[in-house]
């Protein structure tokens, strides 16, 4: 009787994990961290008719069944849902925040608690300087993962995932590998926690300012995201475009095509891409590419345990490959 009654509270607890983390992934657009949250899309949808009006129509129109039940946007569907489900499961308690990371810096530095409060008259201008400043950690986190998705060989078996994409949507966004996923939490989170330890160290005991519980300036840039990952070209233009990536920044950098590979793996911000020669600012009219890996390899990256196992594999091949040539020189 016990066993069958813990049998049954196991089985209650599984299928409860099951339903909740489901119903967080369907219900994406209630949840104001989500690039799906609906004001991110309703945003998207009133951008993508202005440009319809404006002539910037995409390769595929954005509203085309061909677009949405591509192979590979279904793919995007099973990974999103899977990822959902394992991702809170197997690695969320390896993630950590900016606050723990200012938390433990603050434990083994200290932090001057004897500085002068802040007064009320520079509180607003603190908040604003701290909001900027978090901004541009995060942002370089971001910048400084993708980097490393991209530059080291072990890790790009792993981003390959993501560039596999025969089509975009906003889906494709997350079409990640949940190492992939923890290589781009852990960076932002150590970088925009330095900056807030800093900030308390100097004795600006201040908040971000933020909207709707997100950050305000992240809340402001995800409200044109999620054309990131769309046929829509919407470019900057030629000034703007040094400064701040566009959603035609990052189509670009989904591109195979020779003059495209390895550009634009900004978030937000140009700079990143300018200091580091990887910026290719996208002209006013559409530029003609192809998407994906270009040698055929994303047809091994369409089912769910292709697209877990097989950039797990590689990646160890890659990493014991690059051992042994280690050996050989000595």
């Amino acid at each position: 009787m016990e066993l069958d009654e813990g049998l049954l509270k196991a089985v209650h607890d599984g299928l409860y994990w099951v339903v909740f983390h489901l119903s967080r992934a369907v219900l994406a657009f209630l949840q104001r961290d989500s690039f799906l949250y609906w004001p991110f899309i309703l945003s998207t949808l009133v951008i993508v008719g202005f440009a319809a009006r404006a002539g910037l129509k995409g390769q595929v129109s954005f509203f085309s069944p061909k677009l949405w039940w591509h192979p590979s946007a279904r793919a995007d569907y099973r990974l999103y849902l899977i990822n959902a489900l394992l991702f809170p499961l197997l690695l969320s308690p390896l993630l950590f925040k900016d606050a723990q990371v200012s938390a433990l810096m603050s434990a083994l530095l200290g932090v001057d608690r004897s500085s002068p409060s802040t007064s009320n008259e520079n509180v607003f201008l603190l908040r604003m300087l701290f909001t900027l400043l978090f901004f541009v950690a995060y942002d370089l986190g971001r910048f400084i993962a993708h980097s490393l998705l991209h530059d080291m060989p072990a890790l790009w078996e792993f981003h390959k995932l993501h560039h596999s994409a025969a089509v975009l949507t906003p889906m494709t966004a997350y079409r990640a590998h949940p190492v992939e996923l923890m290589v781009m939490a852990w960076i932002p989170a150590l970088l925009t926690g330095v900056t807030t330890w800093l900030f308390n160290r100097a004795g600006a005991q201040v908040d971000f300012f933020s909207f709707l519980g997100l950050h305000a300036v992240i809340w402001a840039f995800n409200l044109i995201d999620n054309l990131r990952h769309s046929p829509i070209w919407v470019p900057y233009g030629p000034m703007i475009g040094k400064w701040m990536i566009s959603p035609a920044h990052h189509q670009l950098h989904h591109s195979y095509e020779p003059q495209h590979l390895g550009c634009n793996r900004g978030a937000n911000l140009a700079i990143w891409d300018r200091m580091y020669g990887t910026l290719f600012v996208p002209g006013r009219k559409p530029e003609q590419f192809r998407l994906g890996l270009g040698d055929d390899s994303e047809i091994h990256l369409t089912g769910i345990l292709q697209m877990y196992g097989r950039p797990i594999t590689r990646s160890i091949g890659v990493t014991s490959n690059m051992f042994a040539r280690r050996r050989r020189k000595k």
